[in-house]
């Protein structure tokens, strides 16, 4: 597991291994905007990686293709700096900037079986 804290909101975030910065978000019910609800189209979901790019999961052709448009139109975005949280996975904590994303309510996480809703 790893942590995600998510700036400027001042959260952090639990990533399991495999699971994506966005279906981590999902799980624990932050508010993390999207159109395409992790079909990595829309580009609603793309963070800046502020700290920890180290720790970045690999980028896919799918993903690089789509942040070369994107990182083209908004100023200030590179492609180092620039991921798709809904095809982000990581080793490690990192630190990125997703300006409206919110934190989850208290204890808000979906329970990953039935045995824990009892």
């Amino acid at each position: 597991m790893a942590v995600v804290r998510v700036d400027p909101a001042g959260f952090d975030l639990t990533v399991r291994d495999g699971e994506t910065v966005f279906e981590a978000a999902l799980r624990v019910q932050a508010r993390w905007p999207t159109i395409c609800f992790g079909q990595a189209r829309c580009t609603a979901c793309a963070v800046r990686v502020l700290d920890g790019h180290e720790n970045l999961g690999p980028i896919q052709d799918e993903e690089r293709n789509i942040l070369r448009q994107l990182t083209n139109r908004r100023r200030g975005w590179s492609m180092r700096d620039t991921r798709l949280a809904c095809r982000l996975t990581v080793t490690g904590d990192i630190t990125v900037e997703k300006r409206a994303a919110r934190p989850p309510a208290e204890s808000a996480e979906i329970p990953d079986s039935e045995e824990q809703v009892r």
